[in-house]
């Protein structure tokens, strides 16, 4: 049996990090934290663990596309006045704004390809990091890579060239 108090509090904010980066929402954050570490602590009791870090990482990016592919999609701004950011700058409101749809982008993803991307964008890890933590070859990784940057330009390319 694992020592779970040692791993909550030595990798708990690399959950809470990588689901962070995916959500941008601290509620939903703090949700999949929860959910990693129940789904974590029964994973072991059948199968043993050879690198907490990259298990948890995994199965944070997982939780993290699921929730944020639950999300009700956000209200449009297209046609809908924009309301002035805190410090007032649009630049800030389009940040905003592409950064929500870059987060609806990837929770359309397939589940691979969302995963990679979260990984090696959110995560900054590398493409044999990656592969380690999936389970899977580094080619593999270069491919779901490349099909998610793809699919990623198509969505969001239209927003990109309305706003410029």
């Amino acid at each position: 049996m694992a020592d779970w108090e040692r791993i909550v509090r030595e990798h708990g904010p690399l959950v809470f990090g990588t689901a962070w980066r995916i959500l941008g929402h601290v509620a939903d954050t703090e949700d999949v934290v929860q959910e990693v570490f129940l789904q974590v602590y029964r994973m072991q009791a059948t199968q043993p663990v050879r690198h907490w870090p990259a298990l948890l990482r995994q199965v944070a990016a997982c939780r993290a596309l699921d929730r944020l592919r639950k999300r009700r999609p956000m209200l449009s701004l297209n046609g809908v006045h924009v309301s002035r950011s805190r410090d007032g700058t649009e630049e800030t409101v389009l940040g905003r704004e592409l950064a929500e749809r870059l987060r609806q982008a990837v929770a359309r993803l397939p589940g691979r390809e969302g995963e990679v991307f979260c990984l090696r964008y959110f995560e900054d890890l590398s493409y044999q990091q990656i592969a380690e933590a999936l389970d899977i070859n580094p080619g593999a990784v270069a491919t779901a890579l490349h099909k998610a940057r793809v699919k990623l330009e198509a969505m969001l390319g239209e927003f990109v060239h309305e706003k410029c």
